[in-house]
């Protein structure tokens, strides 16, 4: 299985960053239940249905200004 080097950035909080497989991003991802996050795949998705190399996504509510960040970017050749 891929691995991934990702940072998840939340406000009042410490960066989260892990080098792990995909997978464990998207729990981590339902774990924090970030507003503007339906599904964590959503995000990590690619164009043919795959998970993406890389990426970026960030959310910003515009009611309370909360505002946070996941990167991910794919650190060998495993097949996800």
């Amino acid at each position: 299985m891929a691995l991934y080097a990702w940072t998840i950035q939340v406000p009042n909080r410490q960066p989260i960053k892990r080098v792990t497989n995909i997978d464990e991003l998207h729990g981590v991802l339902r774990m924090l239940d970030l507003p503007g996050l339906r599904y964590p795949q959503d995000i990590t998705v690619n164009d043919n249905g795959g998970v993406a190399d890389s990426g970026k996504f960030r959310h910003v509510d515009v009611e309370d200004g909360f505002d946070w960040s996941v990167t991910w970017v794919k650190v060998d050749g495993g097949a996800d």
